[in-house]
């Protein structure tokens, strides 16, 4: 019994650390996709697409892809918006552990 609630709880691990990497990975790719439509055509993601995609996991991505293509940097929406969501996601997490873990 012990070790299949053990094999369960690696699985739901295994599971939410893909995810986050998928996730993560989709918020770096659509900031870069985005600088890259940003200078060869006018249509581009909206800003509340990129909140929305942070709210589902995508902050960490979404921060990193902001850095490093230099790219909403002047969006309040954004520097101050993505940042937020991703301390509130750390809270939550932080939070849903202990109530686990008792």
């Amino acid at each position: 019994m012990a070790n299949e609630e053990n094999t369960f709880t690696i699985c739901k691990m295994v599971i939410t650390i893909c995810y986050l990497v998928i996730i993560t990975l989709f918020g770096l790719f659509s900031v870069a996709f985005d600088k890259l439509r940003k200078k060869h055509s006018p249509w581009k993601i909206p800003t509340p697409a990129f909140l929305g995609f942070s709210l589902v996991g995508a902050s960490i991505g979404i921060l990193l892809g902001m850095i490093l293509f230099r790219h909403k940097l002047n969006k309040k929406w954004m520097t101050i918006g993505i940042p937020l969501i991703l301390v509130a996601q750390v809270i939550a997490v932080f939070y849903l552990y202990e109530k686990i873990q008792l």
